[in-house]
């Protein structure tokens, strides 16, 4: 790829954060026993992560921010209008769509802790709707993941948007000759 400059996008706290939920969600759904004590461990470093991104996403670098990428109507409408076009546009933060996805991994991440840490409480420890609540908010957020990741590959394929990369190093190369789409020029 021939490229004209390279972005700083997302900074290293947005980037720990990111991969070690990911490794903290794939440990309490695939190793560690529901339940056990690595499992409610696991869902309080959760939380602490979870409290901490709420808080960059309001005082944060620029791309952190959620005000940076927040979903609102208009940017969706104009994307889905693009892509209906046949044209993706290139965003260095994310995309519109990809923002909806951004809350409700959020979103179901924070249901996940939140009904997890209320089956330890005495009145809901024994509370099966609750057990299932639990379970129904983190098969959501483990779909939602997977699609996630199938979609950043996808999205990295079609327009070269270098988004694994720039989750790992933190800067996006961004091509000759493409058009960013800023929502500082809204």
């Amino acid at each position: 790829m021939t490229t004209t400059s390279e972005v700083r996008v997302w900074d290293p706290l947005v980037r720990g954060f990111h991969w070690t939920t990911v490794i903290l969600c794939l440990l309490n759904f695939f190793v560690f026993e529901e339940g056990g004590s690595n499992h409610r461990y696991v869902g309080y470093a959760l939380a602490a992560l979870l409290s901490f991104r709420l808080l960059w996403g309001l005082v944060g670098s620029y791309y952190a921010r959620f005000a940076q990428w927040w979903p609102t109507p208009d940017r969706i409408r104009n994307y889905m209008g693009q892509l209906s076009r046949g044209h993706h546009p290139y965003y260095l933060g994310h995309n519109p769509l990809g923002a909806l996805m951004i809350w409700l991994l959020l979103l179901s991440l924070a249901g996940t802790v939140a009904t997890g840490w209320l089956t330890t409480l005495a009145p809901f420890k024994r509370a099966e709707w609750m057990e299932e609540a639990h379970e129904i908010l983190a098969n959501t957020l483990m779909a939602a993941t997977g699609i996630h990741g199938a979609v950043v590959l996808l999205t990295d394929r079609l327009t070269r948007s270098d988004l694994l990369r720039a989750m790992v190093r933190g800067r996006k190369r961004v091509p000759t000759g493409i058009k960013v789409e800023d929502p500082r020029s809204e």
